[in-house]
């Protein structure tokens, strides 16, 4: 369901990033308000995306050695993405909208064939990894025939906090919030928030159990993860 008012946290969220065409509607739109996609500028936006998502997809590997590939990727990803932090990769091809409006933290790991319809914020923590096929969508549309005909949506953010796995083909749904350290099983949809350290699985998605967090993994002397060191 649509938003009746700007959220106010929301644009000023989107004031910090790289390439967003704001404008009244633009508000309207990562607010969750109805909106008119068709408005000069936000085509245009999405018109510039699908350029810059061509030249990361479609990257010639083999001009590089694999170990400039990481920083290649990266650089490539901070012309199309509203803002991404070190370390991150991602897998192609990658499928965004606007592109501008995701945000995503440090040493992410996105596998192949991701899709995020970024039409309101898509907000990606750190050490987050995201398996193949998974789609995130901010769009929406009302069940009114009527708004289709006259060609309005609205989108709501989806928020994935730090340390969460999101298994492969799994759906996110607008308005989501996936808490810290969460793991969506495979083919899930989520359609509801998901509260941190829980194990999700299932369409709709549902919490079958809890998990301890860091915290209690590094004070447990019998976890086996607890002393490893990471060599990369």
């Amino acid at each position: 369901m649509a938003s009746l008012q700007k959220r106010p946290e929301i644009i000023e969220l989107s004031r910090g990033l790289q390439g967003v065409p704001h404008c009244e509607d633009y508000e309207r739109m990562i607010s969750g308000m109805m909106y008119n996609p068709t408005i000069p500028k936000l085509v245009e936006a999405r018109h510039k995306c699908r350029g810059l998502t061509r030249d990361l997809n479609d990257f010639d590997t083999k001009t590089i050695s694999y170990d400039q590939l990481a920083d290649k990727r990266l650089e490539l990803l901070r012309k199309l993405l509203g803002r991404v932090g070190d370390g991150t990769f991602v897998e192609t091809p990658f499928m965004p909208d606007y592109g501008c409006n995701i945000i995503i933290g440090k040493n992410c790991f996105i596998n192949w064939n991701v899709t995020i319809l970024d039409t309101s914020l898509v907000v990606i923590g750190d050490r987050v990894q995201i398996g193949t096929g998974v789609s995130i969508f901010s769009a929406g549309h009302d069940t009114s025939v009527l708004s289709r005909q006259k060609c309005v949506e609205f989108g709501h953010p989806v928020f994935i906090e730090d340390d969460c796995w999101i298994g492969g083909n799994a759906i996110i749904l607008p308005g989501v919030r996936i808490g810290k350290g969460c793991t969506i099983g495979a083919g899930s949809i989520v359609t509801k928030d998901i509260p941190p350290y829980s194990v999700a699985v299932g369409s709709p998605c549902k919490v079958i159990k809890s998990i301890p967090s860091v915290e209690e993994e590094e004070q447990d002397p019998n976890n086996p993860y607890r002393d490893l060191v990471r060599d990369i």
